[in-house]
């Protein structure tokens, strides 16, 4: 049991994901073909509403279709959930040494955010994938959520904890 509790595992398997899926081309890992699979006209209102652009590149109901803008939030999702993951995990792993509270949050961040500027990097490596800044900035984004929302709650029952075992005296 103590394997799904340690953060240092959880961090490797996903710093070993995102590995495998920067050095994967995007035509081995697109997900078009199974979406295609099923009816999505029930989403079609909802998806009307999404018009902006990524990277220069307009991203919408009528540039995408139903099947390829799902496909594109799903791809963002993941980038944001993964990092929030991450940024989560390392506040956890920081918050081991004793630094101050405010900086275990500003390290465990600047680790993720080294983490995406790896991958993006390591993207550029590969066929048919493009390294994006606003992927680096929607994986920081992520990351800054987890570490302010986890590390913010973790450090705030630590700090309790330690407050409650101030006055404690042992019975002998």
């Amino acid at each position: 049991m103590y394997i799904l509790k340690n953060e240092f595992i959880w961090i490797a398997l996903i710093l070993i994901g995102l590995f495998v899926s920067s050095a994967t081309p995007y035509s081995d890992q697109s997900i078009v073909s199974p979406l295609e699979r099923f009816d999505w006209t029930w989403a079609e209102p909802a998806l009307s509403n999404v018009d902006f652009d990524y990277a220069g590149s307009p991203v919408s109901l009528e540039d995408k279709g139903s099947v390829g803008l799902i496909e594109f939030l799903i791809r963002k999702a993941a980038h944001f959930t993964v990092f929030f993951v991450l940024g989560a995990l390392f506040v956890k792993a920081v918050s081991r040494t004793r630094l101050n509270a405010w900086l275990v949050l500003l390290f465990a961040w600047a680790l993720a955010n080294t983490v995406a500027i790896f991958d993006e990097f390591h993207q550029s490596l590969t066929p048919e994938r493009t390294p994006l800044i606003q992927d680096v900035v929607l994986d920081s984004f992520g990351a800054c959520c987890g570490v302010l929302l986890f590390g913010g709650y973790y450090l705030f029952v630590r700090k309790r904890n330690k407050h409650q075992r101030r006055g404690y005296v042992s019975v002998r």
